[in-house]
């Protein structure tokens, strides 16, 4: 009976410590990318808490849902590269290639807008 007690008391300190593990860290999409493409412009708040738009045009070749997007980065955007290295948003810079995947289903057409939960930098 005590053998019982004790497994008992061990399966709770697990289960305890289970649920003390924390938040998960993010991590880059499995899927296709919603956008790709070389960045043409960045419009930048004043202040480094500020949301950063990124004005993409699409890779030539590539069938992607839109020609141009403009991309909003904000503080919960995970930004890597290739290497899976974070990146920050002063490394970003006009003629990189991105690729991008989009909060919610952004519309199809020659134009979208929409914030990014991720973006990867390809070059």
């Amino acid at each position: 009976m005590k053998i019982f007690q004790q497994y008992g008391i061990l399966l709770l300190l697990l289960l305890a410590l289970a649920g003390c593990r924390g938040k998960q860290p993010k991590r880059m999409p499995d899927t296709l990318p919603d956008v790709r493409g070389t960045i043409s412009e960045i419009t930048a708040g004043q202040e480094k808490t500020e949301m950063l738009v990124l004005h993409v045009a699409s890779v030539e070749g590539l069938e992607v849902p839109a020609k141009q997007a403009s991309i909003t980065v904000d503080k919960s955007t995970l930004m890597e590269d290739t290497k899976g290295e974070a990146v920050q948003r002063e490394q970003l810079r006009k003629g990189l290639t991105v690729a991008a995947w989009l909060e919610g289903s952004p519309l199809k057409g020659d134009s979208i807008s929409a914030t990014a939960k991720a973006i990867r930098v390809e070059n």
